[in-house]
C-alpha cells in the first residue's frame, strides 16, 4: 500500500492563454486558472487506486478525464464533469504492475478545446522488489516459507535436510539441519515434502519423511527454539505426514493420510482426529478456522472440477464454512479466480485476504472473503516470474518405498510483519519478494 504525489501547477501566463485565448466580442477574458496537485493511492486491500486533485478553477471548464497509460498510450478511464468532482478511485488493478495515472482538465470557450494535465503519477500494488538465490554447490528447491514476529524468514527445501534463514533484508542468517538423511516426497497432486511453521514464541517446527528402501517412509519431526538450538527430534504416527499448521493457542496439528494429529509445543500427542481422504495440498489456520486447498476426486464428490480454497469449521473439516475459487466456464478458461494444480497459500497481515501459489497457471492469485482480488506473474525466470514447474524425485509407491523422478508442480508463500509477499519459486532456485 502506498501513495504518491505530484505537483501539477502551471504559471499565471500559460493559464491566461488557457482560458479566452482572444479578446473580443463573444469572447472569455483572460481569467486566473489553478489546477491543484494529483495525489494517487495504491491499495493492496482492495486493488485499487484513489485518485485526488485540486479543483480546476476557471469559468471555462468543461470536464476531467482521468487518463491511466496503456499499451496505446494514455486512455481515458472516467469523465467528470462537475468542476468539484475531483476524485476516483480505479479498481480492478493487478499486482505487480506499473500504473501510470494523470488528469486532463478541459476548458472551453469559442476559440475551441483546451487541455491543461497533470503530471503522470506512478506505482501500483504488490510491486516486485528483490529477490535471493537458495542455491549453492546443490540445488535447494525452496517449497516451504514461514516468517517468525521479528520478520526472519525460513525455508524448506527439497534437497538436503536443512532449513535456510534470512534476515527481513535477505542476509543468510545459517542453517538449521533436522536430518542428514534422504528425504521422502510425494505428489499426488501439488508436490508434499518437508514443510514447517513458527508459533507465537519464534520457535521452529519441521515435519518430514525419511526414505528407507523397500518400505514406507519414516516421518519424523523437530522444534528449533528461536536462537536455533535443536530443541529435539521425534516420530510420528501415521504413514506420511503432510502439512504442519499452528493455531493462535500454538496448538500443533500435523496431517498425514486420513488424519490429523493435535498436538502440545512440547510435542506431546492430544488427540487423533479423522478427515476425509482429500486431496489437500496446504493446510494453514485462518481467522480462528481451519483452511485447505482442495484438489476435486470425483466430480460427484462436491461437482467441482478445479481446486478449491476451503474454509471448515472444525479440524475433522466436514463443515465448510467458506469455499474460494470457481469452475473454469471452457477448457480454455484461465481467467480470474480458477485455480490450477495450487500448491500453497498464505495468510495476509490484515488476516482478510490469502495469497494462493496457483502453481498451475505459474501466477500469485489473492482472495478476500467475498471472492476474487487481484493476482500477478507468469512463466519465466525473469523478476516476478516464476519456475513452479520441473522435475523431482518422489514415491512411486508408498509403502514399498519405490521413487522415480517426476514432473511435478511446487511452490511456497508467506507473508511478514510488515504485509511483505515471499514466494518460494521453487525451480527457480530462489525467493521472490514483493511489496505489501
Amino acid at each position: 500500500m502506498r501513495a504518491h504525489s505530484a505537483w501539477a501547477i502551471l504559471s499565471v501566463a500559460v493559464l491566461a492563454m488557457a482560458c479566452g485565448w482572444a479578446r473580443g466580442p463573444g469572447r472569455l477574458g483572460s481569467s486566473l486558472f489553478s489546477f491543484g496537485r494529483l495525489d494517487v493511492h495504491f491499495d493492496s486491500s482492495t486493488a485499487s487506486a484513489r485518485l485526488s486533485w485540486g479543483a480546476a478553477v476557471a469559468p471555462c471548464f468543461s470536464r476531467y478525464e482521468v487518463q491511466r497509460q496503456s499499451d496505446q498510450g494514455f486512455v481515458t478511464v472516467a469523465v467528470l464533469t462537475a468542476v468539484t468532482d475531483t476524485a476516483y478511485v480505479d479498481t480492478g488493478l493487478r499486482g505487480n504492475r506499473l500504473y501510470h495515472y494523470r488528469v486532463a482538465a478541459h476548458l472551453e470557450d469559442e476559440s475551441g478545446d483546451r487541455v491543461l494535465l497533470t503530471p503522470a503519477v506512478a506505482g501500483g500494488i504488490h510491486l516486485w522488489s528483490a529477490s535471493w538465490s537458495t542455491g549453492g554447490a546443490a540445488p535447494f528447491r525452496p517449497i516451504r516459507l514461514a516468517v517468525d514476529s521479528r520478520g526472519r524468514l525460513y525455508a524448506t527445501g527439497l534437497q538436503g535436510g536443512r532449513i535456510q534463514r534470512f534476515g527481513s533484508a535477505g542476509e543468510p542468517l545459517g542453517e538449521l539441519v533436522y536430518t542428514g538423511e534422504p528425504l521422502a516426497c510425494l505428489a499426488p497432486g501439488a508436490l508434499d515434502g518437508p514443510v514447517l511453521a513458527v508459533d507465537s514464541h519464534d520457535n521452529v517446527y519441521v515435519a518430514y519423511n525419511l526414505q528407507r528402501p523397500n518400505r514406507a517412509p519414516e516421518p519424523k519431526w523437530s522444534k528449533f527454539t528461536p536462537d536455533g538450538a535443536l530443541a529435539w527430534t521425534k516420530p510420528v504416527g501415521g504413514l506420511f505426514v503432510r502439512h504442519l499448521t499452528i493455531d493462535e493457542n500454538d496448538t500443533v496439528f500435523m496431517e498425514s493420510i486420513t488424519q490429523v494429529q493435535e498436538f502440545t509445543p512440547e510435542g506431546e500427542l492430544r488427540q487423533v482426529l479423522q478427515v476425509p481422504a482429500l486431496l489437500v495440498s496446504s493446510l494453514r489456520v485462518w481467522q480462528g478456522r481451519f483452511a485447505a486447498l482442495v484438489e476435486p476426486l470425483t466430480l460427484t464428490d462436491r461437482d467441482w472440477r478445479a481446486p478449491r480454497l476451503v474454509v471448515y469449521e472444525a479440524p475433522e473439516r466436514t463443515d465448510p464454512a467458506l469455499v474460494l475459487g470457481r469452475d473454469p466456464a471452457s477448457d480454455k478458461d484461465r481467467g480470474d479466480g480458477v485455480l490450477m494444480r495450487p500448491t500453497d497459500f498464505a495468510v495476509g497481515r490484515d488476516s482478510q485476504r490469502v495469497f494462493v501459489v496457483n502453481a498451475g497457471l505459474d501466477r500469485i492469485e489473492v482472495f478476500a472473503r467475498d471472492g476474487f482480488l487481484t493476482r500477478w506473474g507468469t512463466a519465466g525466470s525473469g523478476p516476478g516470474e516464476f519456475g513452479f514447474s520441473g522435475e523431482a524425485e518422489v514415491l512411486e509407491d508408498i509403502v514399498t518405498g519405490l521413487v522415480a523422478r517426476r514432473q511435478v508442480r511446487a511452490g511456497g508463500i508467506a507473508c511478514d510483519p510488515s504485509g511483505r509477499v515471499f514466494v518460494a519459486d521453487t525451480f527457480n532456485d530462489r525467493i521472490q519478494v514483493f511489496q505489501p
